[in-house]
């Protein structure tokens, strides 16, 4: 009861430290995408004008990270403005996210605002059992349709479900809109290929690989289906720009342009290596954002919970972990502005596998080294070195990489005399911060962490109930 009244009275208070001025806010958020996919970046040359826009119209952050390298719990962190390892049964995707975490979309409308999503919100999971009643996300607008959907691209038209929000926001009242884009999430059209040459004037020779990939024919024809919806999700986001400009509300909105987490590829998503967690970010606010920067600090999304609540004039609760960007944002600066954000965390609990195998680990990255922890059974582990040869890359128990030498992350310092000062280092570094937000693998309350995994994996061994 007490929680509930806490998080009641938290309420009230937002809503009565609103201004009467605010922006409107709206979050354009992809679905398994690694941040050099976009051109503003340099490295790839696929078109993304939309995008580029967003980031010559205001802030391209280099160094944006999201919180975990999977959908649920890095939506979480993104909504709490917390870590996904402080979320209890919301660090895991196909489990629930308790209803004791406040979620942006409540107290936006806590403190005047009107809010709604569409697309995919938060998730893969489930509804809190006698707990929440929507998602965390907030009301949902999906029933318009594209007129012709294509293969493998959802239909649920992003663009005219957030004109029908806007069409029925109360007048004078500021907006919380989140856009929930599917793509580039496999599946992927088999012809897409083909479609992104005749289309976007993108060849099979123009699409770049990963150098932690073989750039094979097959891979690269795998990578261009993929990079048709980098193409396609960006054209959707150029029609949401142009909704809001035809609503004349563009001037005074906070957007934000990320993903939830990396490309689906090995050494990608549901892996802590770079393009696991570094996501493509940008922002604007053509009313208060100063335009045409790049800047180098490190942003999680446990920092744009925060950011958003301050740029509404809402007070920020205090156990959010996250700490707002706004600051940097509304500054003139580039490069390096906050010298505070110098590093950033993550990690990951749980992404579909069963006993005994377990993807749980942890990470602490600053501006060159990256070091991992893995938490699940290590090629050293004697319960695991005879198995070896059935095993598919079993991980070791720890990892860092230089990441100005190395910047596809394949040489593995973690046994290196030379480096072990900085293994040191960065492993205090993230102990300490597991130990000031209470994570479970740091503190060994690991009771609702092994019941959640345990639930997940009898979902997935039942379908997940038909989802």
């Amino acid at each position: 009861m007490a929680r509930t009244l806490t998080r009641r009275n938290l309420m009230l208070g937002l809503a009565a430290q609103a201004p009467k001025a605010r922006p409107n806010i709206l979050i354009f958020l992809t679905d398994d995408e690694s941040w050099l996919e976009r051109s503003a970046y340099g490295w790839s040359k696929l078109p993304t004008p939309h995008f580029d826009r967003v980031a010559k119209q205001g802030v391209l952050f280099t160094r944006g990270y999201t919180s975990a390298p999977s959908c649920a719990p890095s939506r979480a962190s993104l909504l709490t403005g917390r870590h996904f390892w402080e979320l209890e049964e919301g660090a895991f995707i196909q489990a629930w996210l308790p209803t004791k975490f406040p979620v942006l979309p409540d107290l936006m409308e806590a403190g005047g605002y009107h809010a709604g999503y569409t697309g995919k919100g938060w998730g893969p999971g489930v509804l809190e059992p006698a707990g929440r009643k929507r998602n965390p996300a907030g009301d949902a607008y999906q029933k318009i349709r594209r007129s012709a959907p294509e293969e493998a691209i959802s239909p649920i038209d992003y663009a005219a479900n957030f004109d029908d929000f806007l069409q029925r926001k109360p007048k004078g009242k500021p907006f919380w809109f989140w856009v929930g884009s599917t793509e580039p999430h496999g599946p992927y059209g088999e012809d897409n290929y083909r479609k992104l040459d005749s289309k976007y004037k993108v060849t099979l020779d123009d699409v770049k690989t990963p150098e932690f990939l073989p750039d094979t024919p097959d891979i690269r024809r795998g990578r261009a289906n993929f990079a048709y919806e980098i193409c396609y999700t960006d054209e959707d986001l150029g029609r949401v720009l142009q909704v809001l400009e035809q609503h004349g509300e563009l001037d005074n909105t906070l957007v934000i342009v990320s993903a939830d987490n990396g490309t689906a590829i090995p050494r990608s998503k549901t892996n802590l290596q770079d393009w696991g967690l570094h996501v493509p970010m940008a922002m604007m606010w053509p009313a208060r954002v100063p335009a045409g920067r790049k800047v180098d600090d490190f942003v999680n999304f446990i920092d744009l919970a925060p950011t958003m609540l301050e740029a509404a004039g809402l007070r920020v609760p205090k156990e959010m972990s996250g700490r707002s960007i706004l600051p940097t944002l509304t500054s003139k600066r580039s490069g390096r502005v906050d010298p505070a954000r110098s590093w950033v965390a993550g990690g990951l609990e749980w992404h579909g596998e069963f006993d005994p195998v377990s993807l749980a680990a942890r990470t602490m990255r600053d501006e060159r080294y990256h070091y991992i922890v893995n938490y699940g059974k290590h090629p050293e582990d004697p319960t695991v070195k005879r198995f070896l040869p059935q095993l598919a890359d079993p991980r070791p128990r720890e990892e860092l990489y230089d990441t100005k030498e190395d910047p596809w992350e394949l040489q593995n310092l973690a046994g290196s005399r030379q480096h072990a000062p900085i293994l040191a280092r960065l492993k205090k570094q993230l102990e300490d911060l597991q130990r000031r937000t209470k994570d479970p693998r740091i503190t060994g309350e690991m009771q609702t962490f092994e019941k959640t995994r345990q639930y997940v994996q009898k979902r997935k061994r039942e379908g997940y109930g038909g989802e």
